[in-house]
């Protein structure tokens, strides 16, 4: 009889701790649930709890950030449109101003003192006419006009009557026309054009020359 009573006391015991604990539990979570109501402020947008069966999330309302009890489809999208302040960075254009220096070159050419080359040629070899032709050609530009077509000034000849004409043909050649003597009397007469002990002739910048190469040239004259 003594053991019974003692098991009873100790199931009765064990009911009063059982209820106890099942009443510490109810009152935490009630306390959770007062201290999280829906209503209530709360600090971080967008954090989610679970108070008994129920969710919140804290979320704007008006100027406040409330708890509010939602689904989880709904947490999770407000969740996700939680709104990051965009941070833009302005830099300055930086301007770069590249200096350019204009160089000038300048060349001095000397003064051509340098007589030129000059070169006695004749027209042709033989002739069966009076008129005659001759060149006078420069390695560089010449001067016709420093030349004299009188006898024994910068030319002396044989069976030549006269020179007619003394023409600038290009820059550097002058070409002579000569009028033989020869008779018709169809023999062989030697037309001969040579420069004179007093030849000159100049180049573009004045430079004199008196040697004349070639000199002399001749050409075999037979008139019918």
């Amino acid at each position: 009889m003594g053991i019974m009573m003692n098991a009873q006391k100790i199931s009765v015991a064990k009911k009063i701790i059982l209820l106890s604990i099942a009443a510490i539990v109810g009152f935490g979570a009630s306390c959770a649930l007062a201290a999280n109501d829906v209503g209530s402020n709360c600090e971080k947008a967008g954090k989610i709890i679970s108070v008994g069966d129920a969710k919140l999330i804290c979320a704007k309302s008006g100027k406040k950030l409330k708890w509010t009890i939602v689904s989880v489809a709904t947490a999770t999208s407000v969740a996700a449109t939680t709104t990051t302040a965009a941070t833009t960075t302005t830099v300055a254009a930086a301007t770069t101003t590249i200096a350019t220096t204009t160089t000038t070159t300048t060349t001095t050419v000397a003064a051509d003192k340098t007589p030129p080359v000059v070169t006695l040629l004749r027209g042709k070899g033989s002739s069966t006419s009076s008129t005659l032709t001759f060149t006078v050609t420069g390695d560089e530009p010449i001067k016709c006009s420093t030349l004299s077509a009188n006898f024994d000034e910068d030319f002396t000849w044989d069976k030549i009557s006269i020179i007619g004409s003394i023409v600038q043909t290009s820059t550097t050649v002058c070409t002579i026309t000569a009028f033989s003597n020869a008779e018709r009397d169809n023999d062989d007469h030697i037309a001969t054009l040579r420069a004179s002990a007093s030849f000159s002739i100049t180049d573009t910048a004045g430079n004199a020359q008196k040697m004349l190469l070639g000199s002399p040239q001749s050409t075999t004259v037979r008139r019918a």
